[in-house]
């Protein structure tokens, strides 16, 4: 009886032994698999993690450079918001832009003096034979613009390439219009490039109702002297041209043909009936034949209509240019 009794006690003794390691095993699984879902999770919250450093990083890479194609089929990494620009001859539409160059234009060392308000403190380009890639390069540039094809010599274009991104605007130089608005696309300065063009458009129709029906009915010319030798005419397509004849509405006189064709001196006698001279001046710039007798003659000599048209903006056309171009007219020209 004693000995049933100590083996039923021994029993029930391995019996609880048995339940206590079956919970212990059952709680290390648990602890295991919670460890492993823990680990699991902190995986993915890392690779969550790295895949948006990824994306950042591409996203910030996406909004420093952008690839544009230009008008001669170059693929260009253009920066979305360059600081450095070089762009020869286009300072008028930049500084329109509220944007400046880290070099300018120049003829002779010269910069053109009606932007110098914006751009005095720029240095000059020599551009005796075009842009130069050495000079370009001196000044680190991280865009170079070309507003067309012929601004660049043959073969050239690579070497600026390797300097910085190098981007052709434009195949109409004289769409100043079109190209005003590419350059605004080119630099994401959209806005600015509209209001730019907004306030011209406004300027222009104030000045076409100051000046009524008269352009309509008066002959005009931008006359380009060289003393006794002769002299040249701008054609309505020809920078100052484009805006007396084709914004303003002044007729042309019937010798007028091409737009920057040279006359002799005798073709002045054609110059007898046009009403307005607007004489190109400045550095540089041929005078007048004051003491020919032919010049003399002329009715716009006559009554004094013979204005300074400074070559400065008026051998130009863009935006602040042709503002300075119909302010002149409207100083010189009343009804």
């Amino acid at each position: 009886m004693y000995a049933m009794k100590r083996m039923s006690l021994l029993a029930l003794l391995i019996s609880l032994v048995l339940l206590v390691a079956a919970c212990g095993n059952s709680s290390n699984k648990s602890n295991t698999a919670t460890d492993n879902s823990n680990a699991s999770a902190n995986s993915s919250a890392s690779s969550n993690n790295a895949v948006a450093s990824e994306d950042s990083t591409a996203s910030e890479s996406e909004a420093t450079f952008r690839t544009l194609t230009d008008v001669m089929g170059h693929e260009v990494q253009v920066p979305t918001h360059p600081k450095r620009i070089i762009a020869p001859f286009m300072e008028d539409p930049l500084a329109a832009l509220n944007l400046k160059p880290v070099a300018q234009w120049g003829a002779g060392g010269v910069p053109q003096h009606y932007l110098q308000d914006q751009l005095k403190d720029i240095p000059v380009l020599d551009m005796n034979g075009g842009l130069k890639p050495e000079e370009a390069l001196s000044y680190k540039p991280d865009l170079i613009i070309f507003l067309a094809p012929t601004y660049i010599a043959d073969g050239s274009y690579e070497q600026f390439a390797k300097i910085a991104p190098t981007f052709v605007l434009s195949e109409d130089e004289a769409d100043w219009r079109g190209n005003m608005q590419k350059l605004g696309a080119l630099l994401n300065e959209e806005d600015a490039a509209k209001q730019a063009l907004d306030s011209y458009d406004q300027k222009l129709a104030t000045a076409k109702a100051t000046l009524g029906t008269l352009p309509a009915n008066k002959t005009a010319v931008v006359l380009q002297a060289d003393e006794e030798k002769g002299f040249a005419l701008f054609g309505p397509n020809f920078y100052g041209g484009a805006t007396l004849y084709g914004a303003l509405g002044f007729k042309q006189p019937a010798v007028l043909k091409g737009e920057y064709e040279q006359y002799s001196i005798e073709a002045l006698a054609e110059l007898k009936d046009v009403d307005y001279i607007f004489l190109i001046t400045g550095e540089g710039r041929g005078k007048p034949p004051v003491n020919n007798t032919l010049w003399k003659s002329l009715s716009a000599v006559k009554a004094g209509h013979v204005f300074d048209a400074d070559s400065g903006h008026w051998f130009n056309a863009n935006p602040i240019a042709n503002d300075l171009i119909i302010s002149d007219v409207l100083k010189d020209i009343h009804e």
